[in-house]
Parts: structure tokens; sequence; C-alpha cells
């Protein structure tokens, strides 16, 4: 009997990133998990069931009549750019009205401050075989988190004679 008995190594490719969805009000934004277990798409389609309240991205091809745009594709260093960043999973963040009308649809937020933003936040449940990430709105958990960028008001201009 080993004094390891019971462990398992701990891999690159054990190790897997949370799939999450966030909805605010001017963008929906999937992270770096959910674009890797679609495989990192060039295009998805998102899917609403109204029934149950769940939301779905699922990985599609440019000529699907819903098709949205999601990952960037790789290039080669002709275009300038290195293969090995192109392509590689990050976060996405979709502005298109049509998702955010679909989605939005199922929240409502709360007033906040000018230097803040609501949103909700929803784990997904990964379907490889279909390439398919699921989100149930009734598990989503609201939040507030500050702006990015410059704070209003700190635009400092040089009074006349400093």
């Amino acid at each position: 009997m080993s004094v390891l008995d019971g462990f398992e190594a701990v891999g690159e490719k054990t190790i897997t990133n949370k799939m999450t969805m966030t909805v605010m009000e001017s963008s929906v934004r999937f992270s770096k998990g959910v674009t890797e277990a679609l495989g990192c798409p060039a295009y998805v389609k998102l899917l609403v069931n109204d029934k149950q309240k769940k939301i779905a991205v699922q990985a599609c091809d440019a000529k699907d009549e819903n098709a949205i745009k999601f990952c960037k594709t790789k290039r080669s260093k002709a275009d300038g750019v290195d293969s090995d960043a192109a392509g590689k999973a990050s976060s996405v963040t979709v502005r298109t009205t049509d998702v955010l009308v679909a989605v939005q649809k199922y929240f409502t937020f709360p007033p906040v401050a000018d230097d803040q933003i609501a949103y909700f936040a929803m784990d997904g449940e990964s379907y490889p075989d279909e390439k398919v990430v699921i989100f149930a709105v009734a598990d989503a958990s609201k939040g507030v988190s500050g702006k990015r960028g410059p704070r209003k008001g700190s635009h400092h201009t040089a009074k006349d004679g400093e």
C-alpha cells in the first residue's frame, strides 16, 4: 500500500475552465471554458427554450442561417498573424441585437450607479457529442461589478496658466 493510493495525477488536460455565460445589458460573454468545450468554432448558433428557460450555444458553420461570429479563425503567418495565437480559446463577447433580445428577456436588471454594471452569470453543462453547452436561467446568479476603462470625471484638462 502506497501513501499515494487514491490520488490522481493532475495534468494540463485534466484541468478545465468553468463554462460561464454572463449576460449584461450591452453584451453577452462566454468564458474560455465555453469556447474550449465547443472547440473554438468560428461560428455558433444560439438557441432558447422558453418552456424550460434554458439557453444553448452550439457550434455551427458559416452557412447556417442563424450563424453568429464567435472565435477568430486561425490564419497563416502570411496574414500577419501567428497561427499559434489565432484560434486559441479565449472568452468571447457577443453584442448583436438578436442575441441580446433573445437572452435578456429572461432577466430584469436592477438599477445601478453610473460606474457599475449589473449582470447575471450561469454555469453551463457541456454535451461534446453535439458540440453544445446549455445554460439554465434558473441557476443564474446576479451581481454588480465596476465598469472598466476611465472613470467618469477622471479626464483632467489643463487649466490656462498651468
